[in-house]
């Protein structure tokens, strides 16, 4: 797992969630997005908020998954807030983005990076699919 903000992935999938997470239904809700834009997880990483970097259960739905996890620094979201497509006022108030899953999806893929479409949530989770540019390497 990485910590950084680098990533050499076409797809970043962004990962909103409240403590405790649940690694089943993380690897559940990953793979039922992924499915839904035809997105293979083998091109893609995950990536979310720095703060979640000790979430046991994010770290266990990573390797349920086989996919590696970067996190992403608060000001690197913030960053991309302008390109979310949902706004969540208690988020926004919380870490000054509108959607964490989203922001995070777009800071993984990287400058130029676009949403797939507004993040998905449960109770307890948010997810979210940048694709990068094509032929932008960077993040």
């Amino acid at each position: 797992m990485a910590r950084g903000e680098a990533v050499s992935a076409r797809y970043a999938i962004g990962i909103g969630a409240r403590r405790e997470i649940d690694a089943r239904e993380l690897a559940s809700l990953v793979r039922a997005v992924a499915a839904r834009h035809d997105v293979d997880l083998q091109s893609s990483t995950l990536a979310t908020l720095q703060a979640r970097e000790d979430e046991r259960g994010l770290r266990d739905a990573a390797r349920l998954l086989d996919m590696s996890v970067v996190f992403i620094s608060l000001e690197n979201l913030r960053a991309r807030d302008k390109d979310v497509l949902t706004r969540s006022a208690r988020v926004e108030q919380m870490f000054g983005v509108g959607s964490v899953a989203e922001a995070a999806a777009l800071a993984g893929a990287g400058s130029g990076s676009i949403l797939l479409a507004p993040r998905v949530a449960t109770t307890r989770l948010t997810c979210a699919i940048a694709c990068a540019r094509e032929g932008d390497d960077s993040p």
